[in-house]
């Protein structure tokens, strides 16, 4: 892992935190959680599930109110999300706009139910030049579960 690195990550139910977490414990890389106005989602899935395919129809992201560092200080950026329909959850779209001009790494990882679907080629499309790195993905209900030594291998990859 490069000298400076920061996690972002975005979590509506915790098991994205949860990973940052460990993440941040291995790596000792700064973390901020990235937030979304309140009543920007509801507290059920499938309404959020309704309120997101709505944003990425529209193209109307939610509006970040997490004040973001300086990019240019990390020579890597960790983004983590869930995974919304085997795609990026809308908070982590808007972070990726936030995100244009850095020229470091940017490495993803998610969260979810089910495999990936798009993830990753969806976090490569909405990250449009960015240098991006494979990613790591934790399913939160089914087998495989988290691993710290699959997380270690991935870590030291990036």
């Amino acid at each position: 892992m490069a000298q400076q690195a920061l996690i972002l990550y975005y979590s509506q139910f915790g098991n994205t935190a949860k990973l940052a977490s460990h993440i941040h414990q291995l790596t000792g890389a700064d973390i901020l959680r990235v937030r979304v106005a309140d009543g920007t989602f509801p507290d059920d899935m499938e309404a959020t599930d309704d309120r997101y395919q709505e944003q990425r129809r529209t193209n109307r992201l939610p509006q970040l109110v997490t004040k973001l560092p300086r990019f240019s200080y990390y020579d890597d950026i960790l983004v983590g999300g869930p995974v919304w329909d085997g795609q990026l959850s809308s908070p982590v779209m808007a972070l990726l706009n936030q995100l244009k001009g850095y020229s470091g790494k940017v490495a993803p990882f998610s969260t979810g139910w089910s495999d990936t679907g798009k993830y990753q080629q969806d976090f490569i499309t909405h990250a449009k030049t960015l240098d991006v790195l494979p990613g790591y993905h934790v399913l939160t209900h089914g087998k495989p579960t988290y691993s710290p030594a699959s997380l270690m291998s991935w870590l030291r990859k990036i």
